[in-house]
């Protein structure tokens, strides 16, 4: 909840440090120079495996899921950008950022968490739908695993939008202009607060409001973070038993066609690469879970919070280096694409109005051209010709 205050302080300005939107040695550096390379990398790497996932060969259900959490995981750096421009004095000083990063920093935070969550229940998803197929690999084929993937993902995005909304209301954040209308500031201010901006002045907000806020980070914590995480663990150790004890002493029927063969393959690998995206979610995303948890009953300290939003954002960073090192048929795919889009390239460059004009002047000049030289060539011939007819023509006409 972000208000703007109609008085200004015009007498006063604010010093350099008050300026400064981040405080800390530490996350200054981590958010400000190292995270910024990981959001660039991150995006291009999410943008190649969506470009790959949705391709016609490639669509399967673990695909799909995978892609929306490609998406996700979009929209989560994007929306990081903002907290990285702040550590940098150019922007902590310009009046326009100033004022719309602090009046929507809260729904900022907001819409990382929102996206933080569907990612996280993607990634389960995706653990439950390997698990299950590759478990049950007959009953999967007969009837959908869990439910259609477009519906599941609906599902997740509304509900773990509904369990995070919450924070777009956690703090009051009024707005003050300084120093001749040129500083805006802002003090945040916990919705559930027993103070407000007086000393004197009682919290506003209804009780009922007061309670939502103060229960619904417990809430978010349990249900958004910790619990799907927990499951995550164990969808992916069921996952890695199933596999070790399916395919590591399975002895080939006779029955068996090709077709069924080649397809058991494809889905063996496609679990592994699960296993390992899974597995690289859950190491990069368990610290912010704790942290999370943690943050519900005592304040935490920022470096702490720098921690595990760096190791948020690499795991983001390096699904695409996941994707390429684990799945032939990704790099074969990838490889295609990249072959298609150099022709499309190389065609359009030709088909340019100025390269096609060139291509024309050529081709009329080597035309003239040519036309010059058979027109020599048959002058030359006819001279030859007459020259020779002369020479008969003296030799049979008698003197």
């Amino acid at each position: 909840m972000n208000s703007t205050m109609n008085s200004t302080a015009d007498g006063y300005c604010l010093s350099e440090e008050m300026m400064k939107l981040s405080h800390h040695t530490f996350e200054s550096l981590v958010i400000g120079k190292i995270v910024p390379l990981l959001i660039i990398f991150g995006i291009s790497g999410n943008v190649v495996n969506l470009s790959v996932l949705l391709d016609g060969n490639m669509r399967t259900r673990s695909n799909t899921l995978l892609a929306n959490l490609a998406v996700t995981d979009i929209f989560f750096l994007l929306f990081m950008i903002p907290h990285c421009m702040a550590h940098y004095r150019w922007f902590d000083h310009s009046y326009y950022f100033r004022l719309l990063y602090i009046s929507n920093k809260m729904h900022l935070i907001a819409m990382l968490n929102w996206a933080s969550a569907c990612a996280i229940w993607l990634v389960l998803a995706v653990s439950l739908e390997r698990l299950v197929v590759i478990k049950w690999p007959l009953r999967s084929r007969d009837r959908p695993i869990l439910m259609k993937p477009a519906l599941l993902v609906l599902l997740i995005f509304v509900l773990t939008g509904l369990l995070t909304f919450y924070n777009h209301f956690a703090y009051f954040c009024p707005t003050k202009i300084f120093c001749n209308g040129t500083q805006p500031h802002a003090i945040c201010i916990h919705s559930d607060s027993d103070t407000w901006i007086r000393p004197n002045q009682s919290n506003p907000n209804p009780m009922w409001f007061r309670a939502i806020i103060r229960w619904s980070p417990l809430v978010n914590a349990v249900v958004v973070v910790f619990v799907p995480i927990l499951l995550v663990c164990i969808s992916n150790a069921l996952l890695i038993l199933t596999i070790k004890k399916r395919y590591g002493r399975q002895v080939p029927l006779l029955k068996e066609t090709s077709e069924q063969a080649s397809q058991q393959k494809t889905e063996q690998r496609v679990a592994r690469t699960v296993i390992l995206i899974v597995t690289s979610f859950t190491i990069t995303q368990g610290p912010s879970a704790v942290l999370n948890v943690a943050a519900v009953f005592q304040p935490v300290a920022v470096p702490m919070l720098t921690f595990s939003t760096f190791f948020v954002i690499l795991g983001k960073a390096l699904t695409f280096v996941l994707f390429c090192t684990s799945s032939s048929s990704f790099r074969q795919r990838l490889l295609h694409k990249t072959k298609l889009i150099r022709r499309q390239t190389a065609r359009g460059i030709i088909n340019l109005p100025i390269i096609s004009r060139l291509r024309k002047l050529t081709v009329l000049t080597q035309g003239d051209t040519q036309e010059t030289h058979l027109m020599l060539s048959s002058r030359t011939s006819s001279t030859r010709f007459h020259h020779k007819t002369s020479k008969t023509s003296s030799r049979s006409i008698p003197l």
